[in-house]
């Protein structure tokens, strides 16, 4: 079936076009909503503009195909393949992706508010300047994706795969990343208030200037981390974080538990941490040059070859 028989089709009341093959085909800014292209062959075709809101596309092969500015509003995409498909400036609300391939899509200013994506294979997906808030997206694989200045605020990223993503600037606020893979990401600006990070990887992770604050960091692996100049007000950084070679210096810890922590090997030049709980923390080649560390509790600490010069101790006095 080409293009012109689908379309006098679809005018006479026929809504099911499952399994045809609409290869390359030009279907630019026509009306198919709530047809029935479940596993039809869509590669290469150019449907920008197209209405398929409430359209079934589930297992569809959409490889290559654009969609700019398409209407897909209440579309099933269960299993769909999307990869390399253009699909900027896209209305995905109510959309059920899951388990999605959309592997180096262009997904750029697309609206996914509120979308289950759970599963989706999103590598190195470009999502910059999409609205992700309160999507499902756990399990879902972002690596390599960029995601700069997307708002995921209040979205479930539980075991999501973010290794090497580009973050920078994004909302994560109220974002749920228990046991997600942050390894070598970079969340250079961006806002991580109130997240959930239990049992997250953030291993070479950078957060510079990012902002942690009432976040919640239990169990995690955040070695060799470089977080300079970033928030973590009110934090709450459980026992057995383990911050090792992490890169501290100039970073506001005031008040943060760090109690029973493993900071062996970090910088923490300049590092402000009044009134930090560091009771039992292993502290071993810590360079703390400059640190503040006034009204921190140090009690059953190691502090085994640690560089305190020009550093304000707790009870005040600044050590030589």
């Amino acid at each position: 079936m080409n293009a012109d028989e689908l379309l006098r089709n679809y005018a006479t009341g026929q809504r099911d076009f499952s399994r045809f093959d609409l290869s390359r085909a030009i279907l630019i800014q026509i009306n198919l909503s709530e047809a029935n292209l479940s596993r039809t062959d869509l590669d290469w075709a150019d449907l920008s503009g197209i209405n398929l809101s409430g359209a079934n596309l589930e297992r569809a092969n959409l490889i290559n195909a654009r969609l700019i500015g398409a209407k897909l509003m209440g579309v099933n995409l269960t299993g769909a393949y999307l990869s390399h498909a253009d699909l900027s400036w896209v209305n995905f609300d109510g959309a059920v992706l899951v388990g999605v391939d959309l592997s180096y899509a262009n997904l750029s200013k697309t609206v996914l508010a509120n979308t289950n994506l759970s599963a989706a294979n999103l590598t190195g997906a470009n999502l910059s300047g999409a609205n992700l808030s309160g999507a499902n997206l756990s399990r879902a694989d972002l690596s390599g994706a960029n995601l700069s200045g997307v708002d995921l605020s209040g979205s479930n990223l539980n075991r999501a795969d973010l290794v090497e993503a580009d973050l920078n600037g994004a909302d994560l606020s109220g974002a749920i990343l228990n046991k997600a893979d942050l390894s070598e990401s970079i969340l250079r600006n961006a806002d991580l208030e109130n997240s959930v990070l239990e049992g997250a990887n953030l291993h070479k992770a950078n957060l510079r200037s990012a902002n942690l604050t009432g976040a919640v960091i239990r169990e995690m692996s955040i070695s060799r981390i470089t977080i300079s100049e970033f928030t973590l007000d009110t934090v709450n950084l459980s026992s057995g974080v383990n911050l090792g070679s992490a890169n501290l210096s100039g970073a506001n810890l005031s008040g943060v538990s760090l109690k029973g922590a493993d900071l062996s090997y970090a910088r923490m030049h300049l590092t402000n941490m009044i009134d930090v709980n560091l009771r039992g923390a292993k502290m071993i080649d810590i360079y703390l040059r400059s640190a503040d560390l006034q009204k921190a509790s140090l009690r059953g600490s190691n502090l085994s070859r640690v560089n305190f010069t020009e550093t304000i101790m707790p009870d005040g006095s600044i050590h030589p």
